[in-house]
C-alpha cells in the first residue's frame, strides 16, 4: 500500500512540475501534462526495479524478487498510469463541453453580426431607393415644369 502513495506521489510531481515548467515558459512546452508525469514515475520504477533485483533481499523475509516486482513496483505503475488515463480522459470530456459552449457562443456572435449586417444592408437598401425616389420625383418635377414652360 505504501508503495502505491510513494508512486501517487512522484507522479503529483511530475504534474505539477510539468505545470510550473508551462508556466516558465512563453509557450506552453508540455502539452499532455497527464501523461508527461508519468515520465517520473516510469523513470523511478525502473530505478527501484534495478535496486530490487541488483541488492539481496532483506533477512528472514520469505519474499522472492518476482513477488517484490509485482507488488512493489508493477502494480503501482499500472494503477497510477490507469489513474493518469482515466483523469486525462475526463478532463477531455471538459474541454469539449467547454468548446461546444465556446463554440456556441462564437455562432451566436456570428448570428448577431449576420444579423446587424442584414439590417445594415437593408438601410442601405432603403437609402437606395428612396434616393431612387428622389431622382424619379426630380425627374417628374422637371418634366412638369418643361411642360408648363411649354404651354
Amino acid at each position: 500500500m505504501g508503495a502505491i502513495f510513494f508512486y501517487i506521489v512522484v507522479y503529483f510531481i511530475g504534474y505539477y512540475g510539468s505545470n510550473i515548467l508551462n508556466m516558465l515558459t512563453v509557450r506552453p512546452f508540455i502539452t499532455n501534462r497527464y501523461m508527461a508525469a508519468l515520465l517520473p514515475v516510469y523513470g523511478v520504477a525502473l530505478t527501484h526495479a534495478y535496486v530490487l533485483v541488483n541488492s539481496p533481499p532483506p533477512q528472514g523475509s520469505d519474499v522472492t524478487v518476482e513477488y517484490a516486482l509485482l507488488v512493489f513496483i508493477t502494480m503501482p505503475v499500472v494503477v497510477v498510469t490507469l489513474g493518469a488515463a482515466y483523469f486525462m480522459w475526463n478532463s477531455k470530456g471538459k474541454d469539449h463541453t467547454s468548446d461546444n459552449s465556446s463554440d456556441d457562443y462564437r455562432n451566436s456572435a456570428e448570428t448577431a453580426s449576420a444579423e446587424s449586417n442584414d439590417q445594415n444592408t437593408e438601410v442601405q437598401s432603403e437609402d437606395t431607393e428612396s434616393s431612387d425616389e428622389k431622382s424619379v420625383s426630380k425627374e417628374v418635377e422637371t418634366s412638369k415644369s418643361k411642360d408648363s414652360k411649354e404651354a
